[in-house]
């Protein structure tokens, strides 16, 4: 966790003199928001046509919009509930949209089990999100587990570079270790709200 934190500090810092050019020039968070969108749904039709390599490489620009429409909107001071909304509900698109296509090669492929644990690796993805975003319902913050989105971008995109291999290894990595963190979150708020619920119990 610490050493995911420093490299999303580095990743912030070389990418804040593009986020200042996207804000000089009045580019609005929600396109390149959309931008990542669209680039995903190319690397989608990527992977859907064998073209790992290309795929991963075209995923990693979408994830670079996911994290500019973040630092353009609280820097550029436009950050809007909407916009965290808009945001929150492409990256599920994305990432349903990018396991198909990987879920559309794996068949072209006759790599049946192989699909199997692309849709445990797809339900663990979404989960992990539920249940930070049920949680913050509940009024609790819910960041832990390794697991988080930005990291499965970066396996799933290394998978896909290795190639085949490796991109069926990282599926199986993913399967287990977001369904994992899915489990850590839970654990996690049912203590925070344990603990809360005894500190506030009348003596």
């Amino acid at each position: 966790m610490i050493l995911w934190a420093r490299l999303k500090d580095i990743i912030n810092m070389v990418l804040r003199p593009l986020a200042h050019f996207f804000i000089r020039i009045g580019f609005r968070p929600d396109w390149l928001t959309l931008a990542g969108l669209v680039m995903n749904l190319m690397a989608t039709v990527a992977f859907a046509t064998a073209n790992l390599k290309w795929g991963a490489a075209i995923m990693l620009l979408a994830g670079i919009c996911d994290i500019l429409d973040g630092q353009v909107a609280r820097e550029g001071r436009r950050e809007t509930k909407f916009g965290a909304l808009l945001d929150s509900t492409t990256d599920r698109y994305s990432e349903i949209f990018l396991y198909f296509g990987i879920g559309a090669y794996l068949i072209s492929q006759d790599a049946w089990p192989e699909s199997a644990i692309l849709f445990f690796a797809l339900t663990g993805s979404l989960m992990v999100s539920y249940v930070r975003a049920r949680a913050e319902g509940l009024g609790e913050d819910c960041k832990v587990g390794f697991m988080q989105r930005p990291a499965r971008i970066v396996v799933l995109a290394l998978g896909g570079i290795v190639g085949h291999e490796g991109l069926i290894g990282v599926l199986v990595v993913l399967a287990v270790t977001t369904n994992y963190t899915v489990i850590e979150r839970l654990a996690y708020i049912r203590k925070k709200l344990k603990s809360g619920a005894e500190s506030t119990a009348p003596l």
